[in-house]
């Protein structure tokens, strides 16, 4: 299984280790990306620490693109010709060191419409209110007793009894309550999630993003009870220039670095996709023949670290892929350590959307 993007990505893998090299000094400010929007042309990115060195800026599987402005809050580049209303994965990068990149998730074109709603159910007819109950008739006024002769003065007269209460009238009975109304249909439910397959069936995880031939995706996975966030690839082609699916892109799921001169030690996950929506966890994954291998840290929050060499995943090639590879570094970087041992995943080529 071969990959027309081999070359591009074994000298972006080349580049990204000259930057790391000794005597490439204290990094700059980590660049972020707060948001970004498109024209039919060009790509705007708003965030902060976007200035300070060369902007270096892909969406997706794209090569470089040119940067028409560059301050320390904006940049404008580019968009290829043609390119597909989407989800893009973003990274920027700035100056030559490849630490000193952030990603984010770009949207291209419109967005399109959502399904329409199920229809309401018709609602019960009211039931009709009851009678009210005839008022009783008031009872006859007591008769007032007679007036006592006027006696001498100082002599009241005697007064007469008081006469009785009429009885109250008996209340009429209450109305029946109507039957509710029944309840309306419930709407049609939406479509199925796609999914990454295995060649042996094993779901690797939910795509969400583009899915087109010419671009990429995310898969969130979950592994060992973590969200993981997976970027894919469309550009796995054989020597005839057919495409054979899709391909985990190990060239962008972040890297170790270590304090020691040859990797060896505790590892830190540099960069990865753990600040994209939906995962909980950064990850580093590598591949080794047909096994891949993920490091999962236990925390999430970075510590600084002087590392003196890192292990890259080497560029996606199927079963021929690049075994992990050890290069000399010497920078500071904000790293997360891994305490725990790496997880064998039993992924299977080719890969298939389902």
């Amino acid at each position: 299984m071969f990959r027309s993007n081999k070359i591009a990505t074994a000298c972006s893998l080349a580049l990204g280790v000259l930057s790391l090299g000794a005597g490439s000094g204290a990094l700059a400010a980590a660049p972020s990306v707060a948001s970004s929007s498109s024209t039919t042309t060009t790509l705007t990115i708003n965030g902060a620490n976007l200035s300070g060195g060369s902007a270096t800026v892909t969406i997706g599987a794209s090569a470089p693109l040119a940067v028409q402005s560059q301050t320390a809050s904006q940049l404008t580049v580019a968009l290829p010709s043609g390119i597909a209303a989407g989800s893009y994965a973003l990274s920027v990068q700035i100056g030559s060191s490849k630490t000193n990149s952030t990603s984010s998730i770009a949207t291209i074109g419109a967005i399109g419409p959502a399904g329409a709603q199920g229809p309401t159910g018709p609602a019960g007819p009211v039931g009709p209110a009851g009678t009210t109950g005839p008022q009783g008739a008031q009872g006859p006024a007591g008769q007032t007793g007679p007036t006592g002769a006027q006696g001498p003065k100082g002599d009241a007269g005697i007064q007469g009894p008081k006469g009785d209460a009429g009885a109250q009238g008996a209340a009429g009975p209450a109305g029946a309550q109507g039957p509710a109304g029944p309840q309306g249909p419930m709407g049609p439910p939406g479509g199925p999630a796609l999914t990454l397959v295995d060649a042996n069936g094993t779901v690797v995880g939910t795509i969400y993003g583009p899915g087109n031939t010419s671009g990429s995706g995310l898969v969130l996975a979950r592994i060992n009870n973590e969200r993981i966030v997976i970027p894919f690839g469309w550009a796995n082609f054989d020597q005839s220039g057919q495409l054979q699916g899709p391909e985990i892109n190990l060239g962008t799921i972040g890297y170790l670095g270590y304090e020691s001169s040859d990797c060896s030690g505790q590892p830190y996950v540099i960069g990865g996709w753990g600040s994209t929506p939906g995962a909980s966890k950064p990850s580093a994954i590598f591949q080794s023949g047909a096994q891949f291998t993920i490091y999962i840290p236990d925390a999430v929050t970075p510590v600084q670290v002087s590392t003196h060499s890192v292990l890259y995943p080497g560029p996606p090639n199927g079963s021929g892929s690049n075994a992990p590879q050890c290069y000399l570094s010497s920078n500071d970087v904000q790293a997360v350590p891994v305490d725990t041992v790496p997880v064998a995943l039993n992924w299977a080529y080719p890969f298939s959307v389902q």
